[in-house]
């Protein structure tokens, strides 16, 4: 592509020895100071597999894959004149904002990226992915793809001429925070409903857990498919916001979770 690469950790080794496989600010450390000390226009991350990616900005600032799921869903719209983005419950409402404001419309899906493409293909979407760096481009295949990612990141700076900080800052900005209630496997179920009941007269949407929608704000609540706990997710436009709301409706669950472990008891 006519880049000059710096690379690290770049040989083949599955016992991941330079960092843990999973990309995380505290897993790049290296490579953010790489990308500043350096001067890249992008630095550039994988998880295990490669088919996620995550993205570092000439600054050195970590960019979540919301933040890059937004970047490439508004350029694939601007190329494609409009259409239709999926993206799970999970992701930022940038995206619907994003989607929104760029002649476009979003479908949202149950958390997981075979969902998400299977979806794609069913309404054959221009572009889909997750909240944590998996992007599916459909031209190229039906799945997660982190060369295809990183390509089109490149693409979308080298075509723009601006510093990737500066698109970033073009972008609607929300807060995430995430927290988790533990939950024994087989409660998992009553205390959604029982959640789900508490919540009445909210809008709610039943897509995979339960999500609430604010005016500028959402709380998602929903079972881990392997691990005996809910995760709970808020996100509003300041982070103390989306703690309050996460916080607070953490506290029902535990309550609902506590008294049907009682019930048993």
């Amino acid at each position: 592509m006519g880049c000059k690469v710096v690379t690290l950790n770049a040989h083949p080794q599955g016992t991941f020895p330079g960092h843990e496989s999973e990309p995380t600010p505290e897993n790049l450390k290296d490579l953010i100071k790489a990308t500043v000390s350096f001067g890249a226009d992008v630095g550039i991350a994988h998880d295990g597999d490669a088919d996620r990616t995550i993205i570092i900005d000439e600054k050195g600032n970590y960019l979540y894959g919301d933040k890059i799921l937004a970047l490439v869903a508004k350029e694939m719209l601007n190329e494609a004149g409009g259409g239709t983005i999926v993206t799970t419950v999970a992701s930022s409402q940038a995206i619907d904002d994003v989607t929104r404001d760029n002649n476009g419309t979003v479908i949202f899906t149950k958390v997981g990226s075979p969902i998400v493409a299977r979806k794609m293909i069913e309404i054959n979407s221009i572009f889909g992915g997750e909240e944590n760096g998996g992007l599916i481009f459909p031209k190229h295949q039906y799945c997660r793809d982190g060369g295809i990612a990183a390509c089109k990141v490149v693409e979308i700076i080298a075509k723009k001429g601006k510093p990737l900080s500066e698109l970033i800052a073009e972008l609607p900005t929300y807060h995430l925070y995430k927290t988790k209630v533990k939950c024994p496997h087989e409660k998992k179920e009553p205390a959604l409903d029982a959640f789900a009941q508490r919540m009445e007269g909210q809008k709610i949407d039943r897509t995979d857990g339960v999500k609430i929608l604010y005016d500028g704000a959402w709380l998602l609540v929903r079972p881990s498919g392997t691990e005996p706990i809910y995760r709970v997710f808020a996100e509003a436009d300041e982070l103390a916001k989306a703690k309050g709301i996460a916080e607070e409706h953490k506290e029902i669950l535990t309550e609902i979770i506590e008294n049907l472990v009682g019930e048993e008891n």
